[in-house]
């Protein structure tokens, strides 16, 4: 088929294959897994973490937030044109240090505490508890979460 034929995703597939011909040290892919499927992109990942390791620099751009926390060493956030930070995935925006937010039901109400040590609430929490903390949940910010805060949106 002609490229103009191609689907979106398969145009893009084909970008790719045509990028990486010839082992290229340096491979700039931009917004590259728009327009795949969710097994067509976790194949694009693979191929991306293969490239990786064979010592393929890898500079990418996406709107996909989950994409770039799989797949990056590192992540600069822009908006407006603007370099924001420059980062590991696990330390931008001050992610490490983020509160986490513990969720539970007690009496049949929902409770929410944000905590620096959600392991010693929890074990509090279970003290304090007879039995089963119904509904827990404890999570951490992602990283959408961490870009809508830095942009200046409310989370």
């Amino acid at each position: 088929a002609k490229g103009e034929q191609l689907s979106g995703g398969q145009r893009r597939r084909l970008d790719v294959a045509l990028g990486i011909l010839g082992n290229p040290e340096l491979l700039f892919l931009d917004e590259p897994t728009t327009g795949f499927d969710p097994e067509a992109r976790r194949a694009f990942w693979d191929l991306i973490r293969q490239l990786k390791n064979d010592g393929t620099t890898i500079l990418m751009t996406t709107h996909y937030l989950d994409e770039a926390e799989a797949l990056a060493d590192r992540l600069a956030v822009m908006t407006n044109g603007k370099i924001l930070e420059v980062s590991t995935p696990a330390l931008l925006g001050g992610r490490a240090r983020a509160k986490a937010r513990v969720s539970w039901s007690e009496n049949g109400k929902s409770n929410l505490e944000l905590t620096d040590s959600p392991t010693q609430f929890v074990n509090q929490l279970s003290s304090r508890i007879d039995g089963e903390i119904q509904d827990l949940s404890v999570t951490r910010p992602n990283l959408e979460d961490i870009y809508l805060e830095m942009i200046g949106e409310k989370v």
